[in-house]
């Protein structure tokens, strides 16, 4: 679950305004990528993602969600904490895929953020499924 308590010219804003611009922001974005889980059936995910250590914090390589909304359509949402990483194979389930598509929210670096002389610096863009 996810809660933003306030959306525009705020700190960790969605949305930002000056006068008749406007700029949408990177949490803008990760909060529409997750439309499509919202009153969607939990489907479990199972598989071994592997870790990334630095220090003394494991987390996993990959962090997994998947769902069913209400047309049947099947939502699967990764996220990794490695830059440049690839899905490189997705195994068929007991699921029925019959075609996937898939988008991923990309900048030049970690830390990039979209201004109002760079409204479009991390935006979502299509991601090839092989």
């Amino acid at each position: 679950m996810a809660n933003i308590a306030q959306m525009i010219n705020v700190l960790q804003a969605m949305i930002l305004t000056d006068k008749e611009k406007m700029v949408l922001t990177p949490t803008y974005y990760i909060y529409k990528m997750y439309v499509p889980f919202q009153d969607a059936t939990f489907i479990p995910v199972d598989f071994d993602p592997g870790s990334v250590h630095r220090n003394s914090i494991t987390l996993p390589r990959v962090d997994a969600l998947a769902a069913k909304d209400a047309t049947g359509k099947l939502w699967l949402e990764f996220t990794t904490l490695i830059q440049k990483s690839r899905l490189k194979s997705m195994r068929r389930s007991r699921h029925d895929v019959r075609s996937a598509k898939g988008e991923t929210l990309t900048a030049p670096a970690v830390d990039s953020v979209n201004t109002f002389t760079a409204p479009n610096t991390v935006v979502p863009k299509p991601f090839p499924l092989v």
